[in-house]
């Protein structure tokens, strides 16, 4: 890029300096009254001016360079867009392409599906044969689910850890009541998962799922009793990390708990009865967790969870393919509207460069006419200052007008004014020849496009659904029925 700048006034800039140049050269009799040619501060003034010439000329043939320049990357470009226009004329791959596409995707995405389907069919044959006619029910979040036992869990450790109390404080009763909530709570939520199998065709396990409810009963009942009554004998404990007395207060406690199912429960006072309540509360609810942990039918949460994620990704596997067609379809419909505004932006960007061309042509008689008038104002300012102070007369040339040797010449941009001209109406022919083939050609995709998005990829996900059922069909004899 080059450096040269456009003239700004520098040579009026320093009108004071050259007047008082003048008058010195007066003071000392210069010029001699015999001089014929300019003095060197008169040769110096107007060789800046000639130099300020010849830079707007300068950058003025720069503009026209690129004004060549631009000529002939038009004539290029338009050579090239004629070919790309015979191009898109002539391609009639739209369909081949969209096949092309879905045949890349078309092995992973039978995959998808026949996963879905073998979920499909396994989660079909557990409702059948169980007699399931409802949806799987199941938390969305087990750790929520969990979290909210734990919180009371905590809640029990930290009332009976009071209820616990001894000579050692709450430290003791602390780490009794923990081993309590662990036994009381973990035994419950093991027994109500395990009392779903009730709901299953099958009797053996309907037996296992009763009988997890009578030792549910049973267990919460004598737990909560033993702890109630094990309250009275810890807290007569003298030294309660002596494994030895905590032992034999629990022999002592294990008769008094019994005594709960002959209906002679035997609690020292109203806050064992409070203790054997709440515990008996939390064991209960404890146990509704973990019949709710997942669905009431054993294994169906499992199997709809399997199907839903597979079912998830063969959606999110037909979104994809879509979205890739789309942006082929999309790709080939922009590359036809490109080329028909492609011959708007090319004029337009020539009548740009032209008005460029212009505006510096005028810019440089411009400046042209400022840096001569410059010249002369500063010139006649130096030889009257000069000659307001000599006693002698001036020389003869002080009274001619002096004239710059550096002339602008406007005329190298006339060529590439009408070069520029003439890009322009080639261009817009172009842009006629082929306006009513490409709106044509537009249409035929937007046609080809609706074709493909409402029925090739209809057909295309039959076949793929009928090649993935072929597929598990082939292959269901590996696996493995579905346990009741």
């Amino acid at each position: 890029m080059s450096n040269i700048k456009s003239y700004s006034g520098e040579i009026a800039a320093p009108l004071a300096d050259y007047r008082t140049r003048a008058q010195d050269e007066a003071k000392n009799c210069r010029p001699p009254q015999d001089a014929v040619t300019l003095d060197r501060h008169e040769s110096e003034l107007k060789s800046l001016a000639e130099q300020w010439i010849n830079n707007e000329q300068h950058l003025y043939l720069t503009e026209v360079t690129d004004a060549s320049r631009a000529v002939s990357e038009a004539s290029q470009k338009l050579a090239q867009h004629e070919i790309q226009i015979d191009q898109l004329l002539r391609d009639d791959s739209v369909f081949s392409a969209v096949d092309t596409e879905l045949a890349n995707d078309r092995g992973r995405i039978t995959k998808v599906i026949e996963t879905r389907l073998r979920a499909e069919l396994e989660l079909r044959h557990f409702r059948v044969r169980n007699n399931i006619t409802s949806q799987a029910v199941y938390p969305e979040s087990k750790l929520w689910h969990i979290g909210v036992l734990a919180i009371l869990g905590l809640i029990e450790v930290v009332v009976n850890a009071f209820f616990y109390e001894n000579s050692q404080g709450l430290l003791g009763g602390l780490t009794v009541a923990l081993g309590i909530a662990f036994v009381n709570m973990g035994s419950a939520l093991g027994l109500g998962f395990g009392f779903r199998y009730k709901n299953l065709a099958s009797p053996d396990k309907r037996v296992v799922g009763w009988s997890c409810l009578i030792v549910f009963v049973l267990v919460a009942i004598l737990c909560n009793s033993l702890f109630a009554s094990f309250r009275s004998e810890y807290q007569l404990v003298v030294d309660p990390s002596e494994f030895d007395q905590v032992s034999h207060a629990f022999k002592k406690a294990w008769p008094e708990a019994l005594l709960i199912f002959k209906l002679k429960p035997k609690f020292q006072d109203h806050w064992s009865f409070i203790l054997f309540g709440v515990g008996l509360i939390l064991s209960f609810w404890a146990f509704q967790k973990g019949y709710t942990f997942d669905d009431k039918y054993p294994d169906h949460g499992r199997l709809d969870r399997a199907h839903r994620e597979a079912a998830d990704r063969e959606q999110q596997e037909q979104q994809l393919a879509q979205m890739k067609i789309r942006e082929l379809l999309h790709h080939r419909k922009a590359a036809v509207q490109d080329a028909i505004q492609q011959s708007s932006t090319q004029i337009s960007m020539l009548a740009r460069r032209a008005a460029d061309l212009n505006h510096a042509r005028q810019q440089l008689e411009r400046q042209a006419q400022q840096i001569e008038s410059h010249f002369k104002m500063v010139l006649d300012a130096y030889r009257q200052a000069n000659l307001a102070v000599r006693v002698v007369p001036a020389p003869q040339y002080f009274s001619e007008p002096c004239q710059l040797g550096a002339k602008i010449d406007v005329t190298p941009g006339d060529v590439p004014l009408q070069h520029l001209a003439d890009m322009q109406q080639r261009v817009k022919d172009t842009s006629d020849r082929f306006r009513d083939s490409l709106n044509a050609k537009l249409r035929e995709l937007q046609e080809n496009s609706a074709h493909v998005l409402t029925k090739t990829i209809k057909e295309y996900w039959s076949d793929v659904q009928q090649e993935a059922g072929r597929a598990m069909a082939d292959s269901v004899h590996y696996l493995k029925p579905a346990q009741a």
